[in-house]
């Protein structure tokens, strides 16, 4: 690998080889068990919804490596299915920066491969973070660049975090490190056309299992290009042609991770901001009738999640208005307020109908000014300039564990305050094979559930 010719790609693989001996400071360690049970929760979560169900049971196969809705699969399986699980409800966490859910595809491919590695005592938590951290740092500001052009962040930072935590993991030395990179960009893509649909979380799915593919086969030997980040024809000039936004060195040593964004409400990120000003307004709209409501927000907002007539729970979640007349009419935006009762709730479609988006480039994503009109002329407003989940205002450990809660009771029963507090401790491999027994009983619970 020629140095001088590939700045960026020597940088990334520097980055990822040097993982074994960097010292990952305590509060980076205890981010990284945040997002394991957040990446835990909203993946047990889906696990009885029929995009989960879908995905178990058409990828069915036989391997060493767990599936958190039931069994074991080949890695590249596992991956697939867990990284869609983890994206399926829309629930899991993002980087701002980089508008990706990097936990999703790469946790999947973290324990996909743990089956693979030497012993185990690896470090997870260091792969992982190692993982994040590369995907983070290359896809700051190419990340929303992508999703401006259609094509869907996660999909593609995110089977890059993937690769990087896997390279880690299995110990790659620099020049499978390379190939995998190379292996990585040229399977990446995805479009945010599928938004409101199975085929978004199947993105986060891909990615993880083009992860594992990527590292299984660099590891084996395969070879691959090392110029996708440094070359004019790579992976970010062939998605961004304009070429106004490029990757850049990984060099930083400001860590990403505490950066990281946790979701309370199981809707697209950028509806977050406007959900928190309605919740600030329902008691007041309690008081009479809706008759307009003006959301102020980033345009970005409305690109990506200004669906207006949503059909399906799913497009329930990229849709604004919808968002808003739910937390105006007192609901708290969970998983199960994206449902088909819920999208034919009346009272809600009312409210929702009478929602005028309207876009403010001085705001920024993580913002939202609402203005709500009663009939009679009482008018209240809201604003907020970072939503619950971000850095700024950030979902604390007991957040976690009532989102974590309420995600895997239903399955898990009591166990799941056993797995809570396990998650929160985990390091190595055998710590997380420890616990498969609670994702086993998880499983054959569902199974039970969703048998007709």
């Amino acid at each position: 690998m020629a140095a001088e010719r590939t700045p960026i790609l020597d940088s990334v693989v520097r980055f990822v080889t040097e993982a074994r001996t960097r010292d990952n400071p305590p509060e980076v360690i205890e981010a990284a068990r945040k997002c394991l049970v957040d990446w835990t929760g909203v993946a047990l979560g889906a696990a009885r919804e029929t995009l989960g169900i879908i995905a178990r049971q058409a990828l069915a196969d036989n391997g060493p490596s767990l599936v958190l809705s039931g069994g074991t699969a080949n890695p590249t399986t596992a991956a697939l299915i867990n990284g869609t699980l983890a994206h399926s409800l829309d629930f899991d966490d993002t980087h701002v920066a980089s508008l990706t859910h990097i936990s999703g595809p790469t946790w999947a491919t973290v324990l996909a491969l743990a089956p693979s590695a030497d012993g185990g005592d690896a470090d997870l938590l260091g792969a992982f973070i190692t993982g994040f951290e590369a995907g983070a740092r290359l896809g700051s500001k190419v990340g929303p660049a992508l999703l401006e052009r259609g094509v869907h962040a996660t999909a593609v930072i995110g089977g890059l975090a993937a690769t990087a935590a896997g390279c880690a993991l299995l110990a790659l030395d620099r020049a499978q490190t390379a190939n995998a990179f190379g292996l990585a960009a040229t399977q990446a893509g995805g479009l945010t056309a599928s938004f409101g649909t199975m085929a978004k979380p199947f993105h986060a799915g891909r990615a993880a299992m083009n992860g594992v593919i990527a590292v299984q086969l660099a590891r084996a030997g395969f070879t691959a290009s090392h110029e996708i980040f440094d070359s004019p024809k790579g992976l970010a000039g062939a998605l961004i042609q304009d070429r106004s936004v490029a990757f850049k060195p990984v060099a930083s040593n400001n860590w990403q991770i505490l950066q990281n964004t946790f979701k309370p409400y199981a809707s697209c990120l950028l509806t977050h901001p406007s959900i928190d000003c309605a919740r600030k307004l329902s008691g007041a709209c309690n008081t009479g009738t809706v008759e307009r409501v003006v959301a102020e927000v980033h345009p970005l907002a409305i690109e990506l999640a200004g669906k207006r007539d949503p059909r399906t729970p799913l497009e329930g979640k990229f849709s604004l208005a919808f968002c808003i007349a739910l937390a105006l009419q007192g609901h708290t935006a969970s998983a199960r307020d994206f449902s088909d009762a819920r999208l034919h709730d009346t009272g809600v479609r009312e409210v929702a109908d009478r929602v005028e988006l309207q876009p403010n480039s001085g705001l920024r994503e993580t913002a939202a000014r609402l203005s709500v009109t009663l009939v009679g002329g009482h008018r209240h407003k809201a604003d907020i300039a970072f939503a619950l989940g971000n850095p700024e205002n950030p979902m604390l450990w007991p957040h976690m564990a009532d989102k974590f809660l309420a995600l895997t009771e239903p399955q898990l029963g009591s166990n799941a305050k056993i797995l809570f507090d396990h998650l929160r401790t985990v390091e190595t491999i055998a710590d997380i094979a420890a616990i498969a027994p609670l994702f086993a009983a998880g499983c054959e619970t569902a199974k039970v559930a969703t048998r007709p």
